[in-house]
């Protein structure tokens, strides 16, 4: 029989004793990862098996071009640090562009065509969480059939896997990666070693280059309060109490090192969004309670949390399943994933509750689940709300819902147990129903049935909206009335399920099933019902047909490199647009969740609105080096402007579009007048209908140009995109202004003399020229918080790799000699 040790309580060791020998050997690691790749191969078989893109809306706004972009550059053997596609020009690690540019997963862009890698990542990842979760609970001294039940269990967890719809690629990434923190926590706390605090170090550099930093957080902060717990828990088994200090210490250390290995992402990215991505305007500039309301939106209601238990309950905006789409009633503007626990994970959770063994750990991870759980309901509970005013760098988040995973985690760790109490506890006929555990599995599944024959009734649907959703919309209530039979089919297969879980636990208590065979119908029971979630949510799309360009795009492909670069207004599909970035042609507009705020606020766009107040005014086309219009014809009637030349033509989903020419300026032009004002009153300068930006320029700070009428040209010698080369000439003094963003880290030499970048026009770079004649300028975006963020990178790297080495130093230092006697 299967005993815990005492010097912690979670440990435990195998006698071998009676019947139970053959647990021992159930689900060996190896056994463990065939069954988990098995499980991965079937759930994301459409892909797998296919030539297929894996669908992700924000993989399909965002996700694709930029990775393809990414991958494209790397292959022409260049790590990029500016990309010049979307809006104005972004910085490239700093804004987290590609966003795991820095992680391993980018291995995969050497191996696969774009599209397929970005599946891969996520298949790969969700196949790793399996791994990870049986690694944790084995860490945890839980059985092999138990370690494996719950590996499989969190390798479908619904709020990791669905995160695939969305595009939520770091979401699940994160979540992937939460069993190894635990994991890893648990083992340096537990017994500090060189080893050990590696792994540590390992795992959170990992989670940090994901570059989802939000649930990073939320996982990090869970971590550190269990690595807290368990050093508690230790030092009250033992009278010593220097263990448990040092292996707290050690694990403090070790995260640090690990995020000085992501450091060469972490302080660039801190800084930049605090600074001057778009993201200040809602939180460091904003009112306190615009702040407020920003970190509270995206966050679960009421109806959210019921679906953690019937995930019919509250439905979907959009998936491959009938109760998936178009039932969402839920308070947000759409739901394209789910947060759904699975009601076997939490049945079993429940039964694993009120055991006596390791009663610290279950109660712990109960209380993980629930405060996370009260946290995500954001403004309904005042967990989070606590929890913004106290905690550093809540305020810089949105959407509490993201803690959903960790409610997951912890659940299916409990279920874990569950199963691990069914291998070791001796059968005693008629034992459950006289304990607390098997007591509150019954009512779980009574509950469930109560809610069934309420809803069969007519009565579920009316008692919520009176007493949780008074006044709700006609559109909810539509959804609502859409939902009905679903619901009712989920509350029948939760019934169902529950009283089944309920089942396997009575008869192996009561010794009519083998612990082995019990096990293995929770594990079917929790797997089936967390894949028919899962499937909704994963689906694929034919990569060549959206890929393939039309003709307008084939018509601006063609003329990419004829001179000066230039760039293109997408006026058809709307300012978010990115389509036509994918083949290489630079846009005024676009979407990147961490652009530059002075181009946002040059262009009048506000959070993620379809079109910018400013984006259709002749002075702000003119100086974005505007040379195309993407028009549309049909809905607009005509062409953009009197005169306009239709170039090329095409027909979209809303209509004919047409390109038209723009008389914009180039991408770098010399003025001679640049007055200094502020950015309001700039902006309000720069809309008149006197500025000519040909002849104008405003500088943000600093002395004013007064050089008069200046007559220049530009010719571009080199046109990288963190480095541009160009000749110009000039009759006199004057400024060149480079319709480009500007950014601290952009330094600019004229004729080899080094000359400071000013900011001009509220977005754009310009360089003084010293008097009239042929000057040649150079610009480089030189990345100095990135460069000095890897120094502390390679430090770290450095000393993780000491840690690493230091069991072979051991071995390989040479034993003492003793003297031979006289």
């Amino acid at each position: 029989m299967w005993r815990c040790t005492r010097h912690w309580p979670g440990a435990v060791a195998s006698s071998g004793r009676g019947g139970r020998k053959g647990l021992s050997s159930l689900g060996p690691a190896w056994l463990a990862a065939g069954l988990f790749a098995v499980a991965t191969l079937l759930l994301f078989a459409e892909f797998i098996f296919s030539d297929k893109m894996l669908y992700g809306a924000d993989t399909l706004g965002l996700g694709y071009m930029i990775r393809a972009e990414f991958a494209e550059r790397l292959a022409a053997g260049e790590f990029p640090l500016w990309g010049t596609r979307l809006l104005g020009g972004i910085p490239w690690v700093e804004s987290i562009a590609a966003g795991d540019s820095l992680h391993p997963a980018s291995l995969l862009y050497f191996l696969f065509e774009p599209y397929r890698a970005l599946g891969w990542k996520l298949v790969l990842h969700v196949f790793a969480a399996g791994l990870g979760m049986y690694g944790w609970c084995r860490s945890l001294g839980l059985a092999p059939a138990a370690a494996v039940a719950g590996g499989l269990a969190w390798l479908l967890a619904p709020a990791m896997v669905t995160q695939a719809l969305p595009g939520g690629d770091g979401k699940l990434m994160v979540a992937a990666a939460t069993p190894f923190v635990f994991w890893a926590a648990d083992a340096v706390t537990r017994h500090p070693s060189a080893p050990r605090m590696a792994g540590m170090a390992g795992s959170v550099a990992v989670v940090c280059l994901t570059t989802h930093f939000q649930t990073a957080y939320f996982l990090f902060l869970s971590a550190g309060v269990y690595a807290l717990a368990r050093a508690a828990w230790a030092a009250r088994w033992s009278s010593a109490r220097r263990p448990a200090v040092r292996g707290v210490g050690a694990f403090a250390l070790a995260s640090v090192l690990g995020a000085g290995v992501a450091a060469v992402q972490l302080l660039p990215a801190a800084s930049y969004v605090t600074e001057f991505s778009r993201r200040t305007a809602t939180t460091v500039e904003a009112d306190a309670a615009a702040a407020r309301e920003y970190s509270g939106s995206w966050s679960l209601h009421p109806e959210e949390a019921a679906g953690l238990v019937v995930p019919e309950f509250v439905g979907a905006s959009s998936g491959d399943s009938d109760w998936a789409r178009g039932t969402y009633w839920g308070r947000n503007p759409f739901k394209l994933n789910h947060e759904y626990a699975g009601v076997v994970v939490l049945a079993v959770g429940v039964f694993a509750l009120f055991a006596k063994r390791r009663r610290e750990l279950r109660w712990f991870l109960a209380s993980m689940s629930a405060v996370w759980l009260l946290y995500a309901l954001g403004p309904h509970a005042l967990v989070w709300r606590a929890a913004y005013e106290l905690l550093p760098g809540i305020s810089l988040f949105r959407a509490p819902s993201l803690s959903a995973f960790l409610v997951s985690f912890g659940a299916t760790t409990l279920f874990a147990l569950g199963a691990d109490d069914l291998c070791r506890d001796r059968p005693s006929p008629g034992a459950f129903l006289r304990e607390r555990r098997g007591v509150a599995v019954v009512a779980f599944a009574g509950g469930l049935l109560a809610l069934l024959l309420l809803h069969a009734a007519g009565g579920l649907a009316p008692a919520w909206t009176a007493l949780l959703r008074p006044g709700i919309d006609g559109r909810s209530l539509a959804a609502l009335e859409n939902a009905s039979s679903h619901i009712a089919t989920g509350l029948g297969l939760a019934v169902l399920l529950a009283s089944l879980a309920a089942a396997s636990a009575w008869a192996a208590r009561n010794g009519l099933a083998k612990p082995r065979a019990a096990v293995a119908a929770l594990a079917v029971l929790a797997a089936a019902d967390l894949a028919r979630v899962d499937r909704a949510f994963i689906t694929t799309l034919d990569f060549h047909a959206w890929a393939r360009p039309d003709a307008n795009a084939r018509f601006l492909q063609e003329r990419l490199g004829d001179g000066a670069p230039f760039r293109v207004a997408e006026m058809n599909e709307g300012d978010q647009s990115v389509t036509l970035a994918m083949f290489g042609i630079d846009l005024l507009g676009g979407h990147h969740p961490n652009d530059l705020a002075s181009y946002r606020k040059l262009l009048g766009l506000q959070a993620s609105q379809e079109r910018g107040a400013h984006t259709r005014h002749p002075n702000i086309l003119r100086m974005a080096n505007v040379k195309y219009l993407i028009w549309p014809d049909e809905r607009a009637g005509g062409p953009p402007f009197e005169g306009a030349e239709r170039l090329s033509a095409a027909p979209t989903a809303s209509g004919q579009a047409g390109v038209y020419a723009f008389p914009g300026l180039d991408r770098a032009w010399v003025v001679g007048a640049a007055p200094a004002m502020e950015d309001d009153r700039a902006l309000a300068r720069i809309l008149s209908r006197d500025f000519d930006p040909a002849r104008e320029a405003i500088l943000a700070d600093g002395a004013p140009v007064e050089a008069g009428d200046v007559a220049g040209s530009v010719e571009w010698i080199l046109a990288e995109p963190a480095r541009r080369r160009l000749r110009v000439e000039s009759d006199g003094p004057g400024l060149l202004v480079v319709s480009e963003n500007w950014l601290p880290g952009w330094t600019a030499e004229v004729g080899g003399r080094p000359a400071p970048v000013r900011r001009a026009n509220i977005a754009f770079q310009a360089v003084e020229l010293p008097g009239a004649g042929v000057h040649d300028v150079e610009l480089r975006y030189g990345a100095p918080a990135v460069r000095s963020a890897l120094k502390v990178t390679a430090a770290s790297v450095a000393a993780l790799l000491l840690l690493l080495a230091a069991p072979w130093a051991g071995r390989l230092r040479p034993r003492s000699r003793r003297s031979p006697p006289a």
